[in-house]
């Protein structure tokens, strides 16, 4: 079964950019996008989503929450945060104890960070039992 990223960005030429270099890297995955938190929840729920890559700040749902959301569904989702905005520390406050921020990264987007990001990301999600077993 193949492997599916999402990626979730307000900003509509960032969308297309990410998309873009992440179809050119990562053909072997299957790549589906949103431009919200909500509809990035909405999208989860109808695919098998193993990998979310999200802004923080975004309208109608913002990172942090939509993640609160699907952690709520499927627990051993990785996520790569990307912001402007929050220092990691200001965004591991914000969305409280016991929330598990698997990766973080500033924008402008360093893309050696960001693929280094994915490949830990993508070892860790085929490294999971498919019954969504097994503990770090």
């Amino acid at each position: 079964m193949a492997t599916t990223m999402m990626l979730v960005e307000d900003d509509r030429d960032t969308l297309e950019i990410l998309s873009v270099v992440l179809r050119r890297k990562y053909g072997d995955l299957l790549l589906c996008t949103a431009d919200n938190g909500r509809k990035g929840v909405e999208l989860f729920r109808e695919r098998e989503v193993d990998i979310v890559i999200t802004d923080v700040n975004m309208p109608e749902m913002g990172g942090v929450a939509m993640v609160q959301e699907i952690r709520g569904m499927k627990p051993q989702v990785q996520f790569i945060f990307i912001t402007a905005d929050a220092g990691r520390a200001t965004l591991e406050h914000s969305v409280g104890e016991g929330f598990q921020l698997d990766h973080y990264i500033e924008k402008p987007v360093d893309y050696r960070h960001l693929f280094a990001a994915i490949d830990q990301s993508l070892a860790k999600v085929r490294s999971v039992p498919p019954d969504g077993g097994g503990h770090d």
